[in-house]
């Protein structure tokens, strides 16, 4: 009996209860109402996975809303970020490159090969800096290729391979849409280009590096005028790309205590947020329009100010060339050195 009874139990444990597809079915269901009774009743009992995915799928809808509401302060973390990434990177390759490869200058009795080897290599650096400061300076753009023009006006204090790798900045800006161009008119002006201008050429005259200028004609009294308008994104990230300027500055400071340049930054410091803010050029020639009144015999002209705001400029058109452009002044008999 006991040994029939082993075996029968081992047998049960081996062969699964007989179960109808009737009752498989109800599993599901009565869990899903088991379910539903604990939610409703607040019983300890309800899956604990279902409140995880609640509060995952919150915090993922939250974090969401908020990277949307916030897109524009997170595009300005980035883009700034970018910025000051290329700067730092060419300001570290440049004063890697000075530190190893830069040599000593040899005694003066040394032999003459010896001085032109030297000479050779030093100018080989001093290129290589400058055209990778120059791509960086390119990369971002605004505030930096002003610093690019600063530095290409520098002949007396810096060295030629410089002055001539920068000088290509004088004339490579980028130049903003018209689309952009428009918005900030009428950010600035409160009325559109279609408004205020009964001609307005799409194509501007002159790029530099804070702004671009637009051939136009008044709507209102058919004068025609030059039309300033300040890039869109230079005065967002004007405080930052001079705050970084500014630390890489110090770097090369401290790398190279000879480094005499400091002061470039503190310039821009405090010139660059009055470049930033037309109405200062608007008082600056009007200033000057006064001083020279009392002098016809100087051959100065002074473009009438017609309205300005921080980022819009319009102003009297006059004809003319650039007071570098020494064929024109040639042709038409001006002396370069009175100019000067």
């Amino acid at each position: 009996m006991l040994v029939a009874g082993g075996v029968g139990a081992l047998r049960g444990l081996a062969t699964p209860a007989r179960r109808s597809p009737w009752t498989v079915l109800q599993r599901p269901a009565a869990a899903f109402h088991r379910r539903a009774y604990s939610a409703k009743t607040g019983d300890a009992r309800a899956p604990r996975r279902w409140r995880r995915t609640a509060v995952v799928a919150a915090v993922s809808l939250g974090a969401g809303g908020l990277a949307v509401y916030n897109y524009d302060t997170a595009y300005f973390v980035a883009v700034s970020a970018l910025r000051t990434s290329v700067a730092a990177a060419a300001t570290c390759q440049v004063a890697w490159d000075y530190y190893r490869n830069f040599p000593a200058l040899p005694p003066d009795d040394a032999p003459a090969d010896d001085h032109r080897r030297v000479a050779a290599a030093r100018s080989a650096v001093h290129l290589r800096a400058a055209e990778r400061v120059r791509r960086a300076l390119m990369t971002n753009g605004g505030v930096y290729i002003k610093l690019g023009q600063h530095l290409a006006a520098m002949q007396h204090v810096l060295p030629e391979e410089w002055c001539s790798t920068m000088q290509a900045l004088q004339d490579q800006n980028t130049a903003s849409s018209l689309e952009d161009v428009g918005r900030v008119v009428a950010a600035d002006m409160g009325q559109s280009i279609d408004q205020l201008f009964a001609a307005f050429d799409p194509v501007p005259i002159g790029v530099a590096s804070l702004a671009q200028v637009h051939r136009a004609v008044l709507r209102e009294t058919g004068e025609e005028v030059a039309v300033k308008v300040q890039h869109p994104m230079v005065r967002a990230y004007s405080d930052i790309d001079i705050a970084a300027v500014s630390v890489m500055f110090e770097f090369v400071h401290s790398v190279f205590p000879d480094f005499k340049f400091m002061w470039l930054s503190a310039e821009m410091k405090s010139s660059l947020p009055r470049e930033l803010d037309f109405r200062s050029d608007q008082a600056n020639a009007e200033q000057t329009a006064w001083n020279f009144a009392r002098r016809p015999d100087i051959p100065l002209a002074v473009p009438r100010m017609v309205r300005a705001t921080e980022r819009v400029l319009i102003m009297e058109y006059i004809t003319g060339r650039r007071c570098d452009d020494l064929d024109y002044l040639r042709r038409h008999g001006i002396d370069p050195a009175h100019v000067s």
